[in-house]
């Protein structure tokens, strides 16, 4: 063997070991420096991260999709807080979260969030904005609180109808899916690559470069990893519930679909549905946005929150 593939070979070797050394004298420093920016709320032996902003009323509640947590509301809460109390959090073992319980069910997260808010004494009422799988937690607290919500905010949401249509097999896929994208981040973030490139990993470029590594961190942490993976394998367990839910009346409502997705019929049936939740809802198309659409079209997230918002204080 030559001198030179000898020498190449102790490189690639000694690279993961550096990496992972990175990586771990770093995470100590992240425990001193990267504070969460709201409270931590015990909501029962483990506690939540909430953060709150702004003064007045409905009191907004943002609440992220799958894999997200309270700074992918970034491009949005700054600019709701301007003219109402506006709230994110962190579901558990999310952000700055601790881990808790099982089952992650959209049911057992909307309790929790219902502690959340009691806990912290963040009395209602409420407007609920939900991106993705959260609108089922968002609809299962309403169910639970109706007195307390007076309008909502669907972002390219999950309607129980999509589940309806999903094959067994599918869903194994996606399962495995999430596996495997829950070990790859592990692997990327033990070796330190997050740490390097996670500005480029996270978020869009209207964020700034700090946000967006932090979101890449906060993203794939053990802990988030894993509570990613159980609530995807929960997503569908509250459906009969959601199926048999009351009417949500005249509540002030709009769902807002991305663009693309309207193209795939489940998904584009699940958003009519999602509208037609309240006699008052209406469906909004956020042309050319991705499935995040809180990060493409904050404008549009932000003017259609402020409607509901409008509505709520007329009734």
């Amino acid at each position: 063997m030559s001198r030179k593939i000898l020498v190449a070979l102790v490189a690639l070797m000694a690279l993961p070991i550096a990496g992972a050394s990175y990586e771990a004298i770093a995470s100590v420093r992240d425990a001193q420096n990267l504070r969460a920016p709201g409270e931590l709320i015990d909501v029962g032996g483990y506690r939540l991260h909430l953060n709150c902003t702004g003064e007045g009323v409905p009191t907004v509640v943002l609440d992220a999709g799958l894999g997200g947590g309270s700074l992918d509301w970034t491009l949005v809460q700054p600019e709701l807080s301007r003219t109402t109390h506006t709230c994110s959090f962190d579901r558990a073992g999310m952000g700055w979260s601790d881990p808790g319980r099982a089952p992650r069910s959209p049911e057992h997260i909307a309790d929790e969030l219902a502690v959340l808010l009691d806990r912290a004494d963040i009395d209602g009422p409420y407007v609920l904005v939900a991106h993705s799988l959260a609108a089922k937690n968002a609809r299962l607290f309403a169910m639970r609180h109706p007195e307390d919500v007076v309008g909502m905010v669907f972002v390219d949401a999950r309607h129980e109808y999509v589940d309806e249509q999903t094959t067994a097999s599918e869903q194994q896929a996606f399962l495995a899916a999430l596996d495997g994208q829950s070990f790859r981040y592990g692997v990327v973030r033990r070796l330190g690559v997050v740490r390097l490139f996670g500005d480029q990993l996270a978020g869009v470029p209207s964020m700034t470069a700090q946000a967006r590594l932090q979101m890449a961190l906060i993203a794939t942490e053990p802990e988030a990893l894993v509570e990613m993976a159980e609530e995807g394998q929960e997503r569908s367990a509250s459906d009969d519930l959601l199926r048999n839910a009351p009417s949500l009346g005249e509540l002030p409502l709009v769902a807002i679909a991305a663009g693309p997705n309207m193209s795939e019929p489940r998904w584009a049936e699940g958003q009519r549905r999602l509208a037609a939740l309240s006699a008052s809802g209406r469906l909004v198309v956020a042309q050319g946005s991705s499935h995040a659409v809180e990060w493409d079209d904050p404008e549009l997230v932000i003017a259609t929150v402020r409607e509901v918002i409008a509505a709520a204080r007329s009734r």
